[in-house]
């Protein structure tokens, strides 16, 4: 987080340099911030102005002096109306009780740049306990927590509204914390030191939650400090104790790290917002802490997401991109490295995003204002979002790593198959020498032409290894394992792959039927329908152009039904069907009709002799005398004697 001051150098002997501050913002360098101050801020309120408030149909409704002449699309100041409203209820000094028909309203209001001479000043307005300049921290104190040694108590806000920002381990900062009457000295310890407790409750939850003691507000925000991307600089976290009283607030950053310059961007933004002034400057110093909490919040999400969540996708991009033939053992033990090193970065982040809620959680309890709980609900609407998202990254991380395993196996599996394969070529290769070998026996003189070549041993072991070689060449060739599939044939697979998908989305876009026999049965059923309900002369008087593509659909599906017959009949029972179909062509075409769903159903898998048709014929029968019910109804007469 970026903040504006000078170029400070600190350290406990003054000789080490504290890390510069960076001016990215949009806010001038103020000479005023100097000596470890890196922003100050001091509110000062406009004129007080009273509004009249007139009901009208249960509405409100606001008048002021200059009603008459008032243009509410040039000037905004009546926008200001609510939030002066809001902003004055945390104001307790100037409160009195208004008539119901009046109001108060502030404008002008505008934060100015301070230094420390108006700090000093502003400081001696804090009215404070008077035996804080006398307590004393003794040694035995260093694990007691702040609760403990600051005695709580409630003192109504009052004095000027200002807000300071200080980097911690600067000599001036040190000192100036270091002699604050205005302070409990605990309080000043805190700022200090960023290792103190402050409650408790920090033992059991490794975590800082807001507390209210000595009369005011103790509590941590959490940040981080943004690396030079240029010199490859890494994220730092920072930590800010803070102190907010009455009507001001005093934040010491803490840089948990080594950097050499500190660039806290949340920090900038709200020093922009503050000096740019307008409708939505804050009031109070409960609008600032919670803008302070949410700018501060907003930045650790985009980083998160960026050098966290994005290396996840880094890694998911890798495996996914990984090459056909590559060692997938060296890959997997690459991206288990970065699996193991970023699932730490993300439980660090769990464990932050939880302190960041209870953080919240205190500070909707003790901040008051609507603006101030609207931020702050926001922020934690935010938050329960990132923890779905870590989880998500987690399942990810996870999911890679169940996957990047099986390949693995696989991987090693189809290594030992290739190796185990090889050797059963070599080994039957090996027989076949073996056998020719013990045709001959073990002797040496059984080799054939032994008694007059003096070289015989030598000719038929140099016979034996070419036949062993030429056998295991064979033997690799046509037993071996298949080639690795290379580029050309993915890439001539995928576009086949493609030209079924679109000729299935022609198919879709165009309402093809998938069987052509299935439509021009149901189209011949539709026209014996019609001509049952007495349409069948307005079905006659068609276009003659729709008639003829019915007909030669209806050609086309006897066709291909022949076609379809003849590759699954034999020539003996195709004769028979003919027959019968000359005789009963309804049954015919029923018993083709079988035919053709056993064979799409499988059940045919070669051809159907004149036997089977003669058995499947005695099926059908028994089935419809099975199916067939005599009903005899006898006359009654119409008198019954």
């Amino acid at each position: 987080m970026g903040e504006n001051g000078d170029k400070h150098s600190v350290s406990q002997d003054g000789n080490s340099k504290k890390p510069e501050s960076k001016n990215h913002s949009g806010v001038p360098k103020s000479d005023l911030w100097t000596d470890g101050l890196i922003c100050a801020f001091e509110f000062i309120r406009g004129a007080k102005k009273h509004v009249h408030l007139k009901q009208e149909d249960g509405h409100t409704r606001v008048t002021t002096h200059s009603e008459l002449n008032h243009n509410p699309f040039v000037d905004s100041s009546a926008a200001d109306v609510p939030r002066s409203r809001s902003a004055s209820s945390l104001n307790f000094i100037d409160d009195h009780l208004l008539p119901a028909a009046q109001a108060e309203r502030y404008e002008g209001s505008r934060w100015i740049p301070i230094g420390w001479a108006r700090i000093s000043e502003l400081v001696q307005t804090v009215q404070v306990n008077a035996e804080w300049p006398s307590l004393e921290l003794i040694d035995d104190e260093e694990d007691v927590p702040v609760t403990d040694l600051a005695a709580p108590y409630w003192e109504r806000p009052g004095g000027p509204t200002w807000w300071c920002h200080m980097a911690a381990g600067h000599s001036s900062v040190e000192a100036w914390l270091r002699n604050a009457t205005w302070l409990h000295p605990a309080i000043s310890l805190a700022l200090r030191d960023e290792s103190k407790l402050i409650s408790e409750r920090m033992r059991h939850l490794l975590y800082e939650v807001p507390v209210r003691v000595a009369g005011g507000l103790l509590f941590e925000l959490l940040g981080q400090s943004v690396g030079d991307p240029v010199i490859s600089e890494d994220d730092v976290p920072v930590v800010f104790r803070s102190w907010q009283a009455k009507n001001f607030l005093v934040t010491v950053m803490h840089v948990k790290g080594n950097v050499s310059s500190t660039n806290v961007l949340g920090v900038t933004e709200v020093e922009e917002l503050l000096y740019a002034g307008g409708y939505n400057v804050p009031r109070t110093v409960h609008e600032v802490i919670a803008h302070l909490a949410c700018r501060l919040s907003r930045w650790d999400d985009r980083l998160f997401r960026k050098s966290i969540f994005g290396a996840a996708d880094e890694i998911e991009l890798k495996f996914m991109n990984r090459r056909n033939h590559e060692d997938v053992n060296l890959f997997s033990i690459i991206l288990n490295q970065e699996i193991r090193k970023l699932s730490r970065q993300v439980i660090r982040v769990k464990w932050s995003l939880h302190a960041r809620e209870e953080i919240i959680f205190e500070l909707v309890q003790h901040l008051r204002g609507n603006v101030a709980r609207q931020l702050l609900e926001g922020l934690r609407k935010n938050t329960r979002e990132m923890l779905e998202e870590q989880e998500a990254v987690r399942g990810r991380l996870f999911t890679i790593q169940d996957v990047m395993q099986s390949s693995v196996r696989a991987w090693l599996q189809d290594k030992s198959l290739r190796v185990s394969h090889n050797l059963a070529v070599f080994g039957g290769c090996g027989l076949v020498l073996t056998i020719i070998v013990g045709l001959f026996g073990i002797n040496v003189d059984g080799i054939p032409g032994a008694q007059n070549t003096p070289y015989a041993f030598g000719l038929f072991t140099l016979l034996m290894i070419i036949i062993g070689a030429v056998l295991i060449a064979v033997g690799l060739v046509y037993l071996g394992l298949k080639k690795p599939i290379t580029e050309e044939q993915v890439e001539v697979r995928k576009l086949e792959l493609q030209d079924v998908v679109k000729i299935f989305q022609h198919e879709a876009e165009t309402h093809a039927q998938a069987d052509p026999e299935l439509e021009a049965i149901r189209q011949r059923r539709m026209q014996e329908l019609m001509a049952q309900h007495g349409t069948g002369k307005q079905g006659s008087q068609q276009n003659p152009d729709q008639e003829r593509a019915q007909e030669d659909a209806k050609r086309e599906a006897d066709e291909r039904r022949q076609m379809m017959l003849s590759q699954i009949l034999s020539s003996q029972a195709r004769e028979r069907i003919a027959r019968i179909a000359l005789v009963k062509p309804e049954k015919a075409r029923g018993v083709e009709d079988v035919i053709l769903r056993a064979a799409q159903m499988g059940q045919i898998v070669e051809k159907v002799s004149e036997e089977r048709l003669i058995t499947l014929l005695e099926q059908i029968n028994s089935q419809t005398t099975k199916q067939t019910k005599v009903t005899i109804q006898r006359r009654r007469g119409v008198d019954d004697d």
